[in-house]
């Protein structure tokens, strides 16, 4: 199927069980796929003395939309820089296909490379046209030809229905329209996993839509989305499973039916209620 990210095979670390000895039986949750895309084991982060993250342990296979939700402080924000290299683990391994990523060894700069990311904050160059924007990184960092970068970003730009804004600048065009902008950025050299860290949040809520809709365009081309999310109703039509984060540690790791309508945890239960009306 031809789309946005195109069809590609990733190696990846065999599948593994949950490591023995841990007394959370939600705190993995093994896909059945020989060859995940990412894969955290006993991942913990700390500042100072606070621990941020408690032995994190899940995986995303390929094609899969994993959203990962909890409450302001639960760890969501520190375990997707985690994985984009832009904070350290002090302890546990993340695998991006068959490499360890938290391996000091591994060059940081093709590790990014292999990853897109969109924050909630669309961080793009306002001196710069839409198509400058996309293309920058392909050819100052992947060193493309401009013509290949101009080429593959018109074809995305047209996919998601902003061609017409390739020479624009990004003060002229709407908070959704940026946003979907960035997300273009994000997939230009067909990454293996696509981090999408509450890029909603930052958006007028007349514009959330376009922007959930160009996701469930993704998820249907089959791109494997990890995504941190507020929008509970987006989460539970469009994710195919849920990681569910509480003070530092997994409390849910299921399907979005299993974790959000029949949890019999209530503190989870709690938690949904609030975004139920």
């Amino acid at each position: 199927m031809s789309g946005i990210i195109d069809d590609k095979t990733t190696n990846g670390a065999a599948a593994t069980t949950a490591p023995t000895g841990t007394s959370d039986p939600t705190a993995r949750l093994v896909v059945d796929n020989p060859a995940p895309v990412l894969r955290l084991d006993g991942v913990r982060k700390s500042f100072g003395s606070t621990q941020v993250l408690r032995g994190i342990s899940f995986e995303v296979a390929r094609h899969e939309v994993v959203a990962l939700l909890g409450p302001s402080g639960s760890g969501k924000s520190t375990l997707m820089k985690c994985v984009n290299l832009l904070e350290r683990v002090d302890d546990g391994q993340i695998w991006l296909g068959d490499t360890d990523i938290t391996d000091p060894r591994e060059n940081q700069d093709r590790i990014r490379a292999r990853i897109g990311v969109v924050f909630q904050q669309f961080n793009l160059f306002p001196h710069m046209t839409v198509l400058r924007n996309v293309t920058l990184a392909a050819i100052k960092v992947h060193h493309w030809q401009r013509d290949r970068a101009e080429a593959r970003a018109l074809e995305l730009l047209d996919r998601i229905g902003m061609r017409a804004k390739a020479n624009a600048y990004p003060d002229q065009l709407s908070g959704g329209q940026q946003q979907r902008v960035a997300i273009a950025r994000a997939l230009m050299t067909d990454p293996e996993l696509l981090l999408l860290d509450e890029i909603t949040s930052a958006l007028d809520p007349m514009l959330v839509g376009e922007v959930l809709n160009m996701v469930t365009e993704l998820k249907a081309q089959g791109t494997t989305i990890l995504m941190a999310t507020h929008e509970m109703s987006f989460a539970h039509e469009a994710a195919d499973r849920i990681v569910l984060m509480r003070g530092g540690v997994i409390a849910e790791n299921g399907t979005p039916q299993q974790v959000m309508d029949e949890s019999d945890d209530p503190a989870t239960r709690e938690f949904f209620a609030h975004f139920r009306h």
